[in-house]
């Protein structure tokens, strides 16, 4: 469980990133008489500033190599304790501290899931939870091509990008540069769905906190109830387009933006696209074609564990969607689940293998995005998905033992699992707090794409 001096530089700017952020919002809080709200932010910057400025001046000049083991550590100290340092302001909100945490760590891991009632709530504290989104978007970005894309040398290089070569003896040693250009593009690209949800007719603070969350995949909303019924039809479909720049790889994006080029890609758009028809069309039978247009829009949220709900009217049943969730975004994206480039490999693999039952003698070779793929690349996919529904049963039985009716437990598991809360049609606010801190460590798992979670786990536990 040891704690290297890089390491703890590395969590010492995530703890002052959160007091960075906190502390403009404490004055914002107080100008809108939140007081209560206010001291919450005062508390996060106060202790995010702390303890980041005496983690970076205790390790000033630390240049020791950081391995695989202290990047894993860094994934899960990281997660575990930035959104307690996040969690003051919405304690305060919520005025328990089960419920401010949960939704500190909802918010953080991009999962959606919430307690707070948007009309009852401050401002800042609404603008706290779409940051939050924001920031665990980012960071989840910024990890997927560093300390994960480490952890891919047998798999099939998902996360391999050209934003930075990963050296294998030192993990963080490209840290600056790609928060540098992943920044870039992730601002731009959320300020400029702000400005389009404002000229689509999206009230200007509602347009901004729409853009936090959805170019993060996180569904927190400024207002109650489904999306259709506050927002306007073109700002809707604005917000699908938002969430579609999440989902989709920041590497095609960072491509298309820096050298106008469209790279070589595994179809998962292409993918995410059907899967969606393919929801809507199912609606349509069930429903009527009246109900095509919304059910596409669901199917679509929940393709990219955005989980946002269009519609007061059911179209699609919760456990398709949260199916669908599972399935999730393209790898280097901020959506949760499985990833729809492993599920593009295995069904490709599959195929393969009913061929072969059919002609023994056949001679094919797995190929995937253009390059062949191992039998170690492909077992590594095959883990990753194995792991999925191994999580999910240990959630719903964790959730259920918490207090949970068991067909509730097994879709808030699968909802948390894939970072799309939103989906299991819970009312998170009327839990008891065993079930929502039994949820914590699923939506953790979820964001770490559960056998990360699971190497670090390891990591931490064993002995050195």
């Amino acid at each position: 469980m040891g704690i290297s001096l890089r390491l703890l530089q590395a969590l010492g700017w995530c703890w002052l990133s959160i007091g960075a952020f906190a502390a403009p919002l404490a004055m914002i809080a107080a100008v809108e008489g939140a007081g209560e709200a206010a001291r919450g932010f005062a508390l996060s910057a106060a202790a995010g500033v702390f303890l980041g400025g005496l983690a970076l001046m205790s390790t000033r000049g630390a240049q020791a190599p950081a391995d695989i083991a202290a990047a894993l550590r860094l994934l899960l100290y990281g997660w575990v304790s930035a959104p307690l340092l996040a969690a003051p302001p919405l304690i305060a909100a919520t005025g328990g501290a089960g419920q401010g945490v949960f939704e500190a760590y909802s918010a953080l891991t991009t999962t959606g899931a919430s307690v707070i009632i948007p009309e009852q709530a401050p401002a800042s504290v609404l603008l706290w939870r779409a940051l939050l989104q924001w920031l665990g978007g980012f960071a989840s970005l910024v990890l997927a091509v560093t300390v994960l894309a480490a952890l891919d040398a047998r798999g099939p290089g998902l996360r391999r990008s050209i934003l930075l070569t990963v050296e294998a003896d030192d993990v963080f040693t490209n840290f600056g540069r790609v928060i540098r250009r992943v920044g870039m593009l992730y601002a731009g690209l959320t300020a400029t769905c702000a400005c389009l949800l404002a000229i689509a007719g999206a009230q200007p603070f509602d347009g901004l906190c729409l853009a936090l969350s959805a170019i993060s995949t996180g569904g927190m909303t400024p207002q109650s109830g489904p999306v259709s019924q506050w927002l306007p039809a073109p700002a809707v479909i604005m917000l699908a387009v938002a969430c579609l720049l999440g989902a989709w790889s920041l590497v095609v994006q960072y491509e298309l933006v820096t050298r106008r080029r469209f790279m070589r890609s595994s179809g998962d758009l292409r993918a995410m696209f059907i899967l969606s028809l393919a929801g809507a069309a199912a609606a349509t039978i069930i429903a009527g074609p009246e109900r095509f247009p919304a059910a596409l829009l669901d199917a679509w949220f929940a393709v990219t564990t955005a989980g946002f709900d269009t519609d007061a009217s059911i179209h699609l049943p919760a456990i398709a969607l949260v199916t669908l969730a599972l399935i999730g975004g393209s790898a280097v994206s901020t959506s949760g689940g499985v990833k729809i480039s492993r599920v593009l490999l295995l069904a490709k693999r599959a195929r393969e293998e009913l061929v072969l039952l059919a002609h023994p003698s056949a001679a094919l070779a797995t190929r995937f995005a253009g390059r062949p793929a191992s039998d170690a690349a492909l077992l590594s996919v095959a883990v990753y998905a194995l792991s999925y529904p191994l999580a999910m049963g240990a959630g719903a039985l964790a959730i259920g033992v918490a207090g949970a009716p068991f067909g509730d437990a097994w879709l808030m598991s699968g909802a948390a699992l894939a970072n799309a809360g939103p989906l299991a049609g819970t009312d998170y606010g009327a839990l008891p707090n065993s079930v929502l801190m039994a949820l914590i460590p699923i939506m953790i798992a979820g964001r770490l794409e559960v056998v990360a979670a699971a190497a670090a786990l390891f990591v931490v536990f064993s002995r050195d």
